[in-house]
C-alpha cells in the first residue's frame, strides 16, 4: 500500500515536470542553452579539462537526466508580485539563455588552452543545432601536430644560482623531447622560485625567469632557452647578482595590535627581556613563557632564509590557543659586507578566559524537562597555551504514568567534566627536538555523571589520556594511552 502511494507521488511529479515547458520564460528570438558538448581528435586532450574554459553551461540536471531546478522555476507564474511565484523562482534556476558572445570567447579560450599544451596549430570549430527554442552547442577541437622541444639551454649569469640549479637538475620539469607545454614552462618558473626562496634568496620572484623559443622553419621543433635575469632594484640600475640573505637578529613582540599601524615605532612596548639571545618585547605582562616562544620557532640566527621554515613557524604558532594572530616580518640590514635580515615575530593574544551557558528543554513521550550547563575555559592556564575546560551540567524531568510503588517520580542528573590540553608531546625521555617535530598535543580528561530515575540510580566516571597529531595536513592520528570507565549501579527497582 505504501509503495503504491509512493509510486503515485513520483508519477505525479514526473507528469508535472513533463507538462511544464522548459522554454516558458525564454524570450522570442532567443534560445535555451540545452546542451554543450566538446569533441576532440586527440586522446591526449581531455574534453573534461576543456570544460573549464566554457563560459556558459546549461541548467544543471538531477542524476544527469532531469533539469529539476529549471522546471521548479518554470512552475512559477508570470506575476512576480505574488509571493509563491517569487518563492519558486528563488529555489529554482532561471533558464540559461544562449549568448553568442560567450560562445565565441569560449571558443577562443579553448583554442588557446590547447595551443598552450604544445599544439600551436590547434583550432576549434563551433556549431549549433536548434529545435524550437532549444539550442545545442558543439565545440570541435582539431589539435594538429604537436611542437617538441629539440634543444634546451640555460642562460644564467649568476654563477651561484647556476650552481644551485645544476645540483637540483634532477627535479627540473624541462626535458629535451618534451611537448612545448606553456603550463609546464610556467610551473618550472614557480618551482625554481620556490627552490631559491628556500635557499636564502628572499627577494627572488618568478618574474626574473623568462624563456626564448625559436622554431625552425617548416618543422614542429623548438629550441628553448631559459633566462634567469640579474637583480635590479630599479629599472635603470646596473644589473648585479641576486643577494643571498641570512637571518640576523630574531625579536618577539607579544602585544601586536593588528588594527593599529604596522610600523614598529607605533607598537606600544613597556618592558623587555632576553632569553637565550632572543629579545622579547611586551606591553604590561609577558603572558607566554619565553621557552614556549623559542620552541615554536623553526629558524635561527645565522640560517639562510628559508620560506618553508617561515611557513612552519606560522603553523606552529597557529596551534597555540593563547594566540589569535601571528605576523612574521623581515627587514633588510647591512652587516659588514653581507646583507642580512632582522626578523620580528609579532603576536596578538586571544581572549584567554571565557564562560558559556546553555539551556535546553526536553519532551520525552509527553514528559517535560529542562537541562542547563555552564562551562569555563582558560586558553593559557600555565602560560604555555594550555587549554583548560570545566563544565557543569544538571537536568530534571517529571515522569508521569508510573505504576504505584515508586518513591521517586522524577529524573535528575548531575555531571561535571574537565580536560586540559597541552600543545606539545608530554612524555618522559623524549628530546625537545623530537617533541617539536612531531607537533602532537596531549590531553587529559575526567568525567563524572550521576543519574537518578524511579527505576535505578547510576554513577559513571571516566578518565582519559590521549595524544593527537596531524600528518600532511589531511591525516589525523590519535593514540588513547589511557581510557578508563567506571559504572556503579547501587540499586535497580
Amino acid at each position: 500500500m505504501k509503495k503504491g502511494i509512493l509510486y503515485t507521488i513520483l508519477l505525479y511529479l514526473a507528469l508535472s515536470l513533463a507538462s511544464c515547458s522548459a522554454t516558458k520564460f525564454v524570450p522570442d528570438g532567443s534560445y535555451l542553452l540545452d546542451e554543450v558538448k566538446i569533441h576532440t581528435d586527440n586522446k591526449e586532450i581531455k574534453p573534461s579539462d576543456m570544460r573549464l574554459y566554457v563560459r556558459q553551461n546549461p541548467n544543471s540536471k538531477w542524476f544527469s537526466t532531469i533539469k529539476t531546478q529549471l522546471y521548479v522555476y518554470n512552475w512559477s507564474g508570470r506575476d512576480s508580485t505574488k509571493w509563491f511565484n517569487r518563492f519558486l523562482r528563488k529555489i529554482g534556476d532561471a533558464p540559461v539563455i544562449y549568448n553568442e558572445s560567450d560562445a565565441i570567447r569560449s571558443q577562443e579560450e579553448i583554442a588557446k588552452a590547447v595551443q598552450n599544451l604544445g599544439y600551436m596549430g590547434a583550432s576549434v570549430k563551433r556549431t549549433t543545432k536548434t529545435k524550437k527554442k532549444k539550442l545545442k552547442l558543439f565545440y570541435e577541437i582539431t589539435s594538429g601536430k604537436p611542437y617538441i622541444v629539440r634543444t634546451l639551454k640555460y642562460d644564467i649569469s649568476d654563477k651561484k644560482i647556476a650552481e644551485y640549479l645544476r645540483n637540483d637538475s634532477t627535479q627540473s620539469m624541462l626535458r629535451e623531447g618534451m611537448l612545448f607545454d606553456v603550463n609546464v614552462l610556467d610551473a618550472e618558473r614557480q618551482r625554481i622560485t620556490d627552490y631559491l626562496l628556500c635557499n636564502g634568496y628572499y627577494k627572488f620572484n618568478k618574474d626574473y625567469i623568462t624563456y626564448t623559443a625559436d622554431t625552425a622553419r617548416n618543422t614542429h621543433q623548438v629550441d628553448l632557452t631559459l633566462h634567469l635575469l640579474p637583480y635590479k632594484t630599479y629599472v635603470g640600475d646596473t644589473p648585479k647578482e641576486h643577494f643571498q640573505y641570512k637571518i640576523n637578529k630574531i625579536n618577539f613582540i607579544t602585544d601586536y595590535d593588528v588594527l593599529q599601524s604596522s610600523a614598529l615605532s607605533s607598537i606600544e612596548i613597556n618592558d623587555s627581556l632576553h632569553y637565550n639571545g632572543f629579545p622579547i618585547y611586551y606591553k604590561d605582562k609577558l603572558y607566554l613563557r619565553p621557552k614556549v616562544l623559542v620552541d615554536n620557532l623553526r629558524f635561527a640566527s645565522g640560517d639562510l632564509y628559508d620560506e618553508r621554515n617561515v611557513q612552519k613557524t606560522y603553523t606552529y604558532f597557529g596551534r597555540l590557543s593563547a594566540l589569535k594572530y601571528t605576523n612574521i616580518r623581515f627587514f633588510e640590514t647591512q652587516n659588514g659586507d653581507s646583507t642580512q635580515l632582522n626578523c620580528y615575530v609579532m603576536l596578538t593574544k586571544s581572549k584567554h578566559k571565557s564562560i558559556s551557558f546553555e539551556l535546553e528543554g526536553t519532551n520525552s513521550a509527553g514528559d517535560l524537562g529542562a537541562a542547563a550547563s555552564v562551562s569555563f575555559q582558560h586558553r593559557n592556564l600555565f602560560r604555555g597555551s594550555e587549554t583548560f575546560m570545566v563544565k557543569f551540567r544538571g537536568a530534571y524531568e517529571a515522569i508521569s504514568g508510573l505504576q504505584p510503588g515508586y518513591k521517586n517520580h522524577n529524573y535528575t542528573e548531575y555531571g561535571v567534566e574537565t580536560s586540559i590540553n597541552f600543545p606539545n608531546f608530554l612524555f618522559p625521555f623524549l628530546t625537545s627536538d623530537f617533541k617539536r617535530r612531531i607537533k602532537a598535543t596531549t590531553e587529559f580528561g575526567l568525567q563524572y555523571n550521576y543519574q537518578l530515575r524511579p527505576e535505578f540510580s547510576r554513577t559513571i566516571a571516566s578518565a582519559s589520556w590521549s595524544y593527537k597529531w596531524m600528518q600532511k595536513q589531511k591525516i589525523q592520528h590519535r593514540i588513547d594511552l589511557l581510557d578508563i570507565s567506571y559504572l556503579y549501579l547501587p540499586w535497580i527497582s
